[in-house]
C-alpha cells in the first residue's frame, strides 16, 4: 500500500497558512469601506493585548487567590466580601468590604470579560475599576493598620497585601494596554501617511499650510515684465 504523505494526514486548520500584516491591514480597509483613517480608529476599539496579557493573568491569579487567604487575623478575603458573621465580629470596616467588592469585579469578573469580548468599552471599565480598586487596596490597609486600641479587629494579613499587589499589577497593565496604540493601529497609521505623500495634491496643500505659499498656477506669473513696460513708458513720453 503506498504511504500516506505526512503533509496530506495532518488537520486543514494546522497546515492554514496565517495571514500576513499586509492582508490584515487589507481586511481592516476593506470592512471600513477603503477608508484607511476610518479603519484605523476600528482597530483601536479591538484591544490588542500583547505581552501584557501575562502580567494580566499574574494580577488576576494574586486578586483571586487573596479571598482565600487571611484577609486579618482570622478572617479571610471571602469573609470580608460575603460580610460573615466572623468578618462583624472582628469589626472589619466599610473601606475593607468596598475593596473587595472593587477587587472581585476589577480584578478577576472584567478582565476575564475583557480577555474574552477584546472590546475597548470593557477594557475602560476594567481599567477604572481597577484603579479605584487599587487606591481602595491602600486605604483598606491604612484602616486595618490604624484600629482603635478597643475594636476586636487585628492587623492586616499577607491575604490583603498580596490582593492589593494583583490590584496595582491589574492597574498599571491595563494603562499601559489601553493607552497605547497596537500594531495594527500604527500599521494602519503608516499606510495613511504613505497615501497621503503620495496624493500631489494633498502634498501641496500641507506645503501650503507649512509655507503659506501660494502655488504658481501659470508660466504668465513668473513672466520678467519690467523691460516691456520701460520701454512702453519711453514711447509714450
Amino acid at each position: 500500500m503506498p504511504k500516506k504523505n505526512k503533509a496530506q494526514s495532518r488537520p486543514a486548520s494546522s497546515t492554514a497558512p496565517r495571514k500576513t500584516r499586509e492582508e490584515k491591514i487589507a481586511e481592516q480597509i476593506e470592512k471600513s469601506g477603503g477608508s484607511i483613517a476610518k479603519a484605523e480608529r476600528s482597530a483601536g476599539k479591538e484591544v490588542d493585548y500583547g505581552v501584557g496579557l501575562i502580567p494580566m493573568a499574574l494580577g488576576m491569579f494574586a486578586v483571586l487567590m487573596s479571598f482565600f487567604l487571611p484577609h486579618a487575623g482570622e478572617v479571610f478575603g471571602y469573609d470580608v466580601l460575603l460580610n460573615t458573621p466572623k468578618a462583624e465580629s472582628f469589626d472589619t470596616t466599610m473601606p475593607e468590604r468596598i475593596y473587595t467588592i472593587l477587587a472581585l469585579t476589577g480584578g478577576v469578573l472584567l478582565p476575564i470579560g475583557t480577555i474574552l469580548s477584546r472590546s475597548w468599552l470593557v477594557a475602560w471599565f476594567n481599567w477604572a475599576f481597577a484603579g479605584v480598586g487599587w487606591w481602595y487596596s491602600i486605604f483598606a490597609i491604612w484602616m486595618g493598620q490604624t484600629r482603635p486600641v478597643t475594636s476586636a479587629g487585628q492587623p492586616p494579613s499577607f491575604g490583603l497585601v498580596i490582593g492589593a499587589v494583583g490590584m496595582t499589577i491589574m492597574f498599571l497593565t491595563m494603562t499601559v494596554v489601553l493607552f497605547r496604540r497596537n500594531a495594527l493601529q500604527k500599521a494602519l497609521a503608516s499606510a495613511r501617511r504613505e497615501e497621503a505623500h503620495s496624493n500631489e495634491e494633498s502634498r501641496m496643500a500641507q506645503q501650503r499650510l507649512r509655507t503659506g505659499l501660494l502655488d504658481r498656477t501659470s508660466e504668465e506669473e513668473i513672466v520678467d515684465d519690467r523691460r516691456a513696460r520701460a520701454r512702453a513708458r519711453r514711447e509714450k513720453n
